[in-house]
């Protein structure tokens, strides 16, 4: 009973019916209006909230709601393909091989001035970062994560989002950047940044693949040095 509630409930949050951000009915109402026990209606909940298309929201106003559309359910199961030793830090890199420079060549050709804005304040955000001695790797992952925003398709961009997500949970913390590392990552980045406002999609991409070569570099010796 509780997967016809599953298929009920999905089919009304695909079609429309019920939009994201809206709260479900309490428990008890589902039971009364689809005619199944509480036990299957929570059972049916449990497993909506485990395929990331309902969350729970705790306090006087709280309950199931349809979440918004975000990236996370493929972050979590990137992340445990990673733990469980199925996903590894070179295969992430190659699929940032194949995605990123084409990310790169999208923005140059569809950035918006805010679009530009956004990714010279990460660019400038970092500086400030890496001259306080602090760790600028965020503003790092931030910048990806705007250039594929701008790249205006959202397959590119939910995927990216993702990786930079898993690099930043899994991967980040185990590296430590030198100097030089620090400062070549910038430099990339402004090249990058550069070729995208100049409307210079083929450079872009160029660049943005080199860059994501020399990356993988930096972690090859940080992980030779370890």
């Amino acid at each position: 009973m509780y997967e016809q509630i599953v298929a009920h409930i999905e089919r009304a949050i695909y079609e429309g019916r019920l939009r994201q951000g809206q709260k479900l009915p309490p428990e008890r109402q589902l039971a009364r209006d689809l005619k199944a026990s509480r036990v299957a209606v929570r059972e049916a909940l449990r497993t909506l909230e485990l395929r990331g298309l309902v969350e729970v929201r705790q306090g006087s106003t709280g309950g199931y709601f349809v979440r918004e559309a975000d990236d996370r359910p493929l972050v979590r199961d990137f992340a445990t393909l990673f733990r469980l030793g199925r996903v590894s830090r070179a295969q992430l890199i190659e699929a940032r091989r194949l995605i990123e420079p084409e990310v790169a060549f999208l923005a140059a050709q569809r950035a918006t001035d805010s679009d530009l804005k956004h990714l010279l304040a990460a660019v400038e955000q970092r500086d400030t970062e890496a001259a306080s001695a602090g760790d600028p790797r965020r503003f790092d992952l931030e910048f990806h994560r705007l250039l594929s925003d701008a790249a205006r398709n959202p397959v590119h961009a939910v995927i990216t989002h993702a990786l930079m997500a898993l690099e930043a949970e899994v991967i980040v913390p185990q590296v430590q950047m030198t100097g030089a590392d620090s400062a070549e990552v910038n430099a990339a980045h402004r090249r990058i940044l550069e070729a995208v406002s100049a409307r210079k999609a083929g450079e872009a991409r160029v660049i943005m693949a080199a860059h994501i070569e020399e990356v993988q570099a930096s972690l090859d010796r940080s992980a030779a040095s370890a």
